[in-house]
């Protein structure tokens, strides 16, 4: 890897790690969507998760987009999916804390 990757990398945890100071209330939520992700990720067809994956208010998933953790896979008139950005960077933020 590149100096300029290893920071961007760098970069990516600190701000994660900021976040979950602020919020740690979605550590329950990072959790439970790496663990959807990689059992999900067989699947061809994988979309992503849902609010009801990660025990999580939908409303609250909005402030996981703004903040650039996750992102909208698919969203249709009955529900919304999701995805992480980066998930090796969640879990390696997780298992520091």
């Amino acid at each position: 890897m590149t100096g300029a990757t290893v920071q961007a990398l760098e970069a990516t945890e600190n701000r994660l790690a900021y976040f979950l100071e602020r919020f740690p209330e979605y550590r329950k939520t990072l959790r439970l969507a790496v663990t959807h992700e990689e059992s999900g990720r067989e699947a061809r067809s994988y979309q992503g998760w849902q609010w009801h994956d990660v025990e999580t208010h939908p409303t609250k998933l909005i402030r996981l987009v703004t903040e650039g953790i996750s992102r909208i896979s698919l969203r249709t008139r009955q529900a919304t999916s999701y995805l992480l950005r980066d998930k090796d960077a969640v879990k390696r933020v997780l298992a520091r804390s």
